[in-house]
């Protein structure tokens, strides 16, 4: 026996992905009537949780926002992006948990002081919305897009490549000011991080720790869209601890991202892109997420690059299949 906090908690959690068809799923996930489904839904209007749009036939649902707000702010001398942050930003969130707080304050800050720091932007946007279930931020602005700001920074060879860069964490285009963590650092705090610039578009899921990156129709500067559940229980602290206590020169790199239009991943020329930037490391992971099949050749040049640019690396991979496994096995024993 299913209890009501069971079924709405159902209906509030995927509400989202099944507005036209919530009733349905609901009905299909317990097995109970669908005049038993209406009714915990109605209670759910009549807590003023979630919004009806629309005739019986065409209804739809959306959950009622607690926040949702929006503004575009042009930069000028006068300009503060801290002001705005304590004075414009933060006293909508107030409504929100500690943990949850204490984590859009500081990803929000960072964000923006990055903005600031290197967009070169004349105009920020920025929109929160906020519902029982969750909390989105978008911070977008009409600056050098970011993949073209790193790709141009680091002297890289594509947008992409520059796209990978910022997977691997780490990223910096003005190390003798800046580390490179505040964008890993929000990246780990959220439960989905998306980056849209220069028609692409670089996604971070942080349940399955999974990299995806499509193509975006935002060409104009940067747009960062930040979630995580209302009740989620993730500190800012623990985060930082397990990201920087006994920080090793350690990198995980998303193997899935050198394909751009899911096309195989064989080539030398593939395996070339993911491998910038790690003459300093102890350690190398390559993720065979998604990963099907490798070639001979892109498993070669992966292990041998690898070593020539660093003899002393640790490589290491994981989520791989028996294929991937004897190809990588094969490459690294040619060199051993």
């Amino acid at each position: 026996m299913h209890s009501t906090g069971q079924i709405k908690q159902f209906i509030l959690e995927n509400l989202t992905r099944h507005q036209k068809d919530i009733i349905k799923a609901s009905i299909h996930k317990f097995g109970i009537s669908r005049q038993a489904i209406l009714k915990h839904m109605h209670t759910l209007i009549s807590e003023d949780r979630v919004l009806a749009h629309g005739k019986t036939r065409d209804r739809f649902y959306e959950l009622k926002p607690r926040v949702n707000y929006s503004k575009s702010i042009k930069i000028s001398n006068e300009f503060s992006h801290i002001d705005m942050l304590q004075n414009q930003i933060l006293p909508n969130l107030k409504i929100l948990s500690k943990n949850v707080y204490d984590i859009c304050e500081f990803s929000i800050m960072a964000v923006l002081s990055n903005t600031i720091d290197h967009a070169k932007a004349s105009r920020i946007y920025y929109k929160l919305f906020v519902t029982d279930y969750d909390v989105h931020i978008i911070l977008s602005d009409n600056g050098r897009g970011i993949f073209d700001h790193i790709k141009q920074s680091l002297d890289l060879d594509d947008l992409h490549v520059a796209a990978i860069e910022i997977a691997k964490g780490h990223v910096t285009s003005d190390p003798e000011n800046h580390a490179g963590d505040e964008l890993r650092t929000v990246v780990h705090l959220f439960d989905k991080v998306t980056i849209d610039a220069s028609g692409l578009c670089l996604s971070y899921f942080n349940p399955n720790k999974d990299w995806t990156s499509n193509v975006s129709s935002h060409q104009k500067g940067t747009r960062i869209h930040l979630e995580i559940k209302t009740n989620s229980t993730r500190k800012l602290e623990k985060v930082f601890h397990r990201l920087f206590d006994k920080e090793r020169r350690f990198i995980r790199i998303p193997v899935s991202l050198v394909r751009t239009a899911g096309e195989q991943v064989s080539s030398r020329q593939q395996a070339q892109c993911l491998l910038n930037n790690i003459s300093d490391l102890q350690s190398i992971e390559f993720d065979f997420n998604h990963i099907d099949l490798i070639g001979p050749a892109f498993a070669d040049e992966l292990v041998r690059k690898t070593k020539q640019k660093n003899n002393s690396i640790n490589i290491n991979w994981i989520n791989s299949n028996k294929v991937v496994d004897v190809l990588m096995s094969r490459a690294v024993n040619r060199l051993t």
